[in-house]
């Protein structure tokens, strides 16, 4: 891994969070007629699909042997498959501002994980303010309110639960993909794509036989749209971002893409954008900046001041 991202690491964040910030409006669509359990299974099947072409048509040497296969299956259930449940799940009992605010701890979450078991990405003063920073940026971003709007019981308490666990699982998908032996971010991407589509039609097909019976064409374009773009593409942006810069780096794309959903809808639907876009966006940029200065937390050497 690179000591410090590159020009190229840093266009594909960019591009990273373009296509996962194209997710949330085709995900509001489809669920509105298909269960969230069929909105994952299709979106990663499509995924699984739409690669398997890649590598046919690039005569790529598709993985082999068991204990890989293992790892594909366990990345695209703990990275895909769960988290795409359980965040569309749980957006249904809170508000999408509150799902936004739990949202933000991923990055959080991944840079305590990779403290403990990513030697080469330890936990630094600067990283830390450099994160803390960033999640103030966004909490402003989305707007301080938003954290009053946490729910103690009921469905809604559950919802939340379930968002924190999705958080959870894609941060330690973000450091399983670290020590997996890699196989190319197209073969590894479609691999697990394919197994974590086939956990999820079973699934799916068990948690709910009915919930396509009101599915309308355009939800299913949208299906056809998540499993493209935030789902087949960011994979493979992914695993070729987190080999390259690590995981901590990559992380930071969780603070972006609701600024860059705000500008999007200011684009194209002609939303107005507060000045608390603007500030956020200063913090979060403050905060990746802060979070490149290498200087660890280490204790002095015995016999220094």
């Amino acid at each position: 891994m690179n000591s410090s991202p590159t020009a190229r690491d840093w266009l594909t964040l960019a591009a990273l969070v373009v296509t996962w910030g194209s997710s949330f409006a085709m995900t509001k669509i489809a669920v509105a007629s298909i269960d969230p359990a069929w909105v994952m299974a299709l979106r990663l099947s499509v995924a699984g699909i739409f690669l398997s072409l890649i590598v046919l048509m690039t005569k790529r040497q598709w993985p082999r042997g068991r204990e890989l296969w293992g790892w594909f299956a366990g990345l695209g259930l703990i990275g895909h498959a769960a988290p795409f449940f359980l965040i569309s799940w749980g957006t249904q009992f809170i508000s999408s501002g509150l799902s936004g605010v739990l949202m933000g701890s991923i990055p959080l979450f991944v840079i305590l994980l990779a403290h403990f078991f990513l030697p080469d990405e330890k936990l630094t003063r600067m990283k830390a303010v450099g994160f803390i920073t960033g999640f103030i940026g966004l909490m402003i971003v989305l707007g301080p309110e938003k954290l009053l709007r946490f729910e103690g019981q009921g469905m809604a308490l559950i919802g939340e639960i379930a968002i924190i666990i999705a958080c959870i699982c894609y941060a330690v998908h973000s450091l399983l993909a670290r020590r997996i032996p890699f196989q190319g971010p197209v073969e590894q991407a479609t691999a697990v794509c394919l197994t974590g589509g086939a956990m999820g039609l079973v699934f799916a097909g068990l948690y709910a036989p009915q919930g396509l019976d009101q599915a309308t064409p355009v939800a299913y374009l949208c299906v056809v749209g998540l499993g493209i773009v935030p789902t087949a593409i960011a994979t493979l942006l992914v695993y070729a971002i987190v080999r390259s810069a690590g995981v901590s780096f990559i992380a930071y794309s969780n603070y972006l893409v609701p600024v860059y959903a705000l500008g999007l809808g200011a684009v194209i639907l002609g939303e107005t954008l507060t000045m608390n876009v603007g500030i956020g966006l200063v913090l979060i940029l403050a905060g990746i900046a802060a979070s490149r200065v290498r200087k660890p937390i280490i204790p002095a050497k015995a016999g220094t001041p």
